[in-house]
């Protein structure tokens, strides 16, 4: 992989907020050290070494078997042409209570590529990771991904993988299900709850040779708040970095009243638990979504003809929920798949369908000739954000979610998202009719009808990119009107309005030489060996779609950019008859919010190639700062006879489930962010509920990043004697000079010199502590982020 400090010099100063006044000081809590061991000092309730103990539950006789790895006993399950599953009963007749914090921690050999899927049913968190050249997300799944393997280095040692969680009321066992029904959770803490360990066929991750797991321990946590991590803030005058995540299918576990089938008694004590769990790991925003494709999840209306209340368990849920993280001191950024307001009545606005595709009425798709897309469950409703009747209930939904909870809770913003034909670019008559407004004397444009714009799309476009131009200016105007009415409300400038761009779930999929059916393959530095293994291959579609683009290509040719950017034909193959996936969600027009304070394009990362041209992420730089969000694919099985669906061959029923790297190897796209990009924000974009099986990697990082104010910085050459290790510099007027300091590298690193200019003092920001000298020796693990300040 080609190292990054050659394109550095692309990134120019960020430009993110005003200079700072007056004058705080922030004390160093009591909680800021950095926590190596999350098990430190807790109680050890039970131990299982699986090397002894035949599984609870195994998918098929010999789905197991015990073998030595690295000099210790361990159980594993060798790779094949089916899916594998094991488990094990935790804790059973242990006195388990339900609502009480646990860690529970499993043994792994980081020796070779492997891909190790979790559940943990007590707490209906479902994770991944994966090592080596591992792909850790599956290829054949319902939404297919990009994959990437690279070669992470392995460490050739025992590793222990360790999750923070607070134990559900009632559980499910081996299999989930998606909706409530009898018997879905028939387990109590008195009978113990189910660790699952799992794996797709190898097929769909071929370079792991199969789960490893050594013993297995649950600990009890007696006082969950001694556990938070404190953070050495910047002083309250300075803006803050924000972290946060927002979950996809996650929420289906408190939607019965049926006492007999609740996860938990009262569906706020889900959310209490999140926060809990956030408190721990670092995050200092938590966000909650309260429209999912344009439906309620979860506030008060108080107009059903408006917007449609939630299913009863949840109608008040928000209301509650501001109140207890306003208690907990979590700042608040709920999440909007915004469409307008859906109602119960015909003519509230989102089912009025106001917007209209370029090719309305005339060519045939599946379905309807008035759909953008295929994709027929989301083409009921749709808003027109040029329409001022949409600013009108995008304010109205502010007023309901936001400014009428003000006096509990600080909220830090608002983050909107698009899905497929929730704010399309419309092409109805009344909405040119606008258009013509805006351009007085253009004789073009006061002739424009769907015609004359079909033409130009069909010919030289003219027209047609004026009437895209003049739409991105109107998105970005909708959004600064959204951010000026939530500034006004809440009486602080101190607020931001992100918009997520992209539908899908993963990273947007590349596409080789810019094509938009040519399927990239796998993102790899070794292509030998990857073209090797699909010549074994002998359907197709798979052996295509498992051969390898270089990861230096995919750098080299910027693909990525072309991918965030490009705008496919509407009569080409992919886009099936007429459909207008373009029009449809159209994509971030960064360019636009260079000028405009306070709202940004989210930019997605979710594998290194990603973050490969510092740039792209220039590019998507608002004058309020970067937010970088986190997207994972779903990875979804939908326990259903569907062989497309099902990458787990429907083992656990119903699943969604995220993927990280192991180790110190969790955050390096988020740190090579950090390097490279200087993000204000990371969010993450999580598939189920959010759960980490490395809690102090991710403590420690959000930590340092926290620490460090939102302020422009700038990359600092010179200061460090290897040339991965990256310095950032961010200076203010009366609180001295912030420094990051971070190892891009996918190896750790010994003994680096990092000096840091000028004569005062120099404190790091993870202990509070002042340093000696200004002079550092360090040693920096792969992705490791340090933070100091120099003075005063």
């Amino acid at each position: 992989m080609p190292h990054l400090a050659a394109r550095i010099s692309f990134i120019i100063i960020a430009t993110l907020l005003s200079p700072e006044i007056g004058w705080a000081k922030a004390a160093a809590p009591a909680g800021s050290a950095v926590m190596t061991d999350i098990t430190s000092g807790l109680k050890l309730i039970q131990e299982i070494d699986p090397a002894k103990t035949e599984p609870d539950y195994e998918s098929t006789s010999g789905a197991s078997q015990v073998e030595t790895i690295l000099g210790q006993p361990a159980r594993t399950m060798p790779p094949g042409e089916e899916p594998k599953a094991i488990a094990y009963i935790i804790g059973k007749d242990k006195n388990l209570q339900a609502g009480k914090a646990y860690v529970l921690e499993v043994e792994h050999p980081d020796d070779v590529p492997r891909t190790i899927y979790l559940a943990n049913r007590g707490a209906d968190y479902l994770r991944g990771l994966s090592t080596g050249q591992a792909t850790g997300d599956v290829r054949a799944q319902y939404v297919e991904p990009s994959l990437e393997s690279l070669e992470y280095p392995l460490s050739g040692q025992w590793k222990p993988l360790r999750q923070f969680f607070f134990l559900l009321d009632r559980f499910q066992g081996v299999k989930g299900y998606r909706d409530a029904q009898p018997g879905w959770r028939p387990y109590t803490p008195s009978d113990g709850f189910h660790l699952v360990i799992f794996q797709a066929k190898q097929m769909n991750d071929p370079r792991s040779e199969g789960a490893a797991i050594g013993k297995i321990r649950l600990y009890e946590v007696p006082a969950p708040e001694a556990l938070y991590a404190g953070t050495n803030l910047p002083p309250d005058d300075l803006p803050r970095r924000r972290v946060f995540w927002r979950e996809e299918m996650a929420d289906q576990i408190i939607q019965t009243n049926d006492p007999e089938l609740q996860a938990v008694q009262d569906p706020i004590a889900w959310y209490e638990h999140k926060i809990g769990m956030a408190k721990v790991l670092g995050f200092n925003t938590f966000s909650k979504d309260l429209l999912e494709f344009g439906f309620n999840q979860g506030w008060e209306s108080g107009d059903q003809s408006w917007v449609i209340e939630a299913q009863p368990p949840n109608r008040d849920l928000w209301t509650r929920l501001v109140q207890k993280a306003g208690e907990a001191g979590m700042d608040l950024l709920p999440y909007y798949e915004y469409k307008t307001g859906i109602g119960l009545t015909d003519d509230s606005l989102a089912k009025q369908r106001r917007s209209q595709k370029l090719y309305h009425g005339i060519k045939q798709t599946a379905g309807s000739n008035t759909f953008y897309t295929g994709v027929s469950w989301t083409e009921g409703h749709n808003g027109d954000l040029t329409d001022p009747d949409t600013l009108v209930d995008a304010k109205r939904l502010m007023d309901m979610t936001v400014l009428s909870f003000k006096d509990d809770a600080k909220f830090a913003g608002v983050w909107f998202r698009t899905r497929y034909t929730h704010l399309p670019i419309s092409f109805s008559p009344v909405t040119m009719d606008r258009f013509k407004a805006d351009h007085p004397g253009d004789d073009a444009a006061a002739s424009v009808t769907q015609e004359s714009m079909i033409a130009s799309y069909e010919g030289d476009r003219t027209l047609y990119d004026k009437y895209l131009g003049w739409w991105f200016k109107k998105r970005a105007e909708f959004l600064a009107a959204i951010l000026d009415h939530l500034r006004a409300g809440l009486e602080t400038d101190e607020v931001q309005v992100l918009f997520t761009t992209f539908t899908s779930e993963a990273v947007p999929t590349l596409h080789n030489l810019g094509a938009y059916h040519n399927h990239p393959g796998v993102v790899t530095d070794d292509p030998h060996w990857w073209e090797q293994y699909a010549s074994t291959i002998d359907d197709g579609w798979w052996k295509w779609h498992l051969m390898p683009t270089p990861f230096e290509r995919v750098a080299e040719e910027n693909l990525y950019r072309g991918v965030l950017h490009e705008n496919p034909p509407i009569d080409h193959p992919m886009n099936t008859d007429s459909s207008e996936y373009y029009h449809s969600a159209p994509p971030a027009d960064p360019a636009n919010y260079k000028s405009i304070d306070g709202v940004m394009m989210t930019y997605p990362i979710g594998r290194l190639f990603t973050l490969e041209n510092p740039e792209l992420l220039e590019e998507f730089r608002a004058k309020s700062g970067l937010t970088v969000a986190r997207h994972y694919p779903l990875n979804e099985d939908s326990g259903k006879d569907n062989a497309e669906t099902a990458p787990f061959g429907h083992l656990l029923g119903y699943l969604s489930v995220d993927s990280d790297r192991a180790g110190d190897h969790l955050m390096l796209q988020q740190a090579r962010a950090v390097a490279y990009g200087d993000p204000r924000n990371i969010a993450y974009l999580s598939g189920s509920s959010f759960s980490t099986w490395n809690p102090e990697v991710m403590r420690r990082f959000n930590q340092a990043f926290l620490a460090v104010p939102a302020l422009p910085s700038k990359l600092v050459p010179n200061l460090s004697s290897d040339h991965d290790v990256i310095v950032r510099e961010i200076s203010t007027l009366r609180h001295g000079t912030y420094y990051y300091v971070v190892n891009t590298s996918m190896h750790g690193k010994k003994d680096v010199i990092v000096t840091l200019p000028g004569d005062k003092a120099v404190v790091d920001l993870l202990t509070g502590s002042e340093l000696p000298s200004q002079s550092l020796k360090l040693n920096l693990a792969s992705a490791q982020l340090n933070a100091y300040r120099v003075g005063p």
